[in-house]
């Protein structure tokens, strides 16, 4: 039978018994009607996971407690990350979900010159936390023990600044004329992806990737829809990192 799997950061605490988050304990609760004496598997986001008996259901909370020595994934020697643009809520929404599914590590989210107005003046922050939890309930499906990480920043150069001395990183824009081949990325190298909005990049963007001496790649003939272009870029990286491995 499966077990359920759950977040909680305190499962990696000094403590054996301990309560799972709100949040949480409303999803066994009245989602998945789970009973007192069930095991669930906890982890913290950080690697580390263990199987735990439910002890009591009270109103808000699961109180659980760990019957078995933590265990610990190792975390990937290759990273992907993904600078990816704020977009449409219900578009973003489903971009970060696709992407954290194919197993983007890192998110860095700017803002891009050619915004779509009805997302210019949205709150990034409220946004992320969305995002956050999209990213937890991933994790617990695809049983993943590391939640990826999620930044922010106010323009496109912000986010190349954040990356540009730890990967390789690559542009990739229906204007480059270079294709891109999956047999150029170094064996070892963690990489980086930009996509651009719906409406592409600026100018004054183009200028700052050609600045950073940024390998710019060819998208397609197609135009893609903005996530759409981020979950494609993605899963041919990673079907890349899965030849390597």
């Amino acid at each position: 039978m499966r077990i359920h799997r759950v977040y909680c950061k305190s499962v990696s605490g000094p403590n054996e018994k301990f309560q799972i988050d709100e949040s949480q304990s409303q999803h066994l609760i009245k989602a998945l009607r789970l009973k007192e004496g069930v095991l669930v598997e906890v982890f913290d986001g950080s690697g580390k996971f263990a199987s735990c008996k439910i002890l009591k259901i009270l109103k808000k909370f699961i109180e659980v407690e760990r019957i078995e020595e933590l265990k610990h994934q190792t975390p990937n020697e290759r990273l992907l990350v993904t600078i990816i643009p704020v977009i449409k809520k219900n578009n973003f929404n489903f971009m970060i979900q696709k992407l954290a599914e194919i197993g983007t590590n890192k998110f860095i989210i700017y803002k891009p010159d050619l915004i779509d107005q009805s997302v210019a003046k949205k709150d990034i922050t409220k946004i992320l936390n969305k995002s956050n939890e999209i990213l937890i309930n991933v994790c617990k499906q695809c049983g993943n023990n590391f939640i990826p990480s999620i930044l922010k920043s106010d323009s496109l150069e912000e986010a190349i600044n954040m990356v540009k001395d730890t990967t390789e990183i690559y542009s990739f824009d229906t204007e480059a004329s270079e294709y891109f081949n999956q047999n150029e990325l170094g064996k070892d190298s963690s990489i980086t992806t930009i996509t651009g909005p719906e409406s592409g990049f600026s100018e004054k963007e183009l200028g700052i990737i050609n600045m950073y001496d940024i390998k710019e790649r060819y998208l397609g003939q197609n135009i893609l829809r903005a996530e759409t272009a981020a979950i494609y870029i993605s899963s041919l990286i990673k079907n890349h990192f899965g030849k390597i491995s």
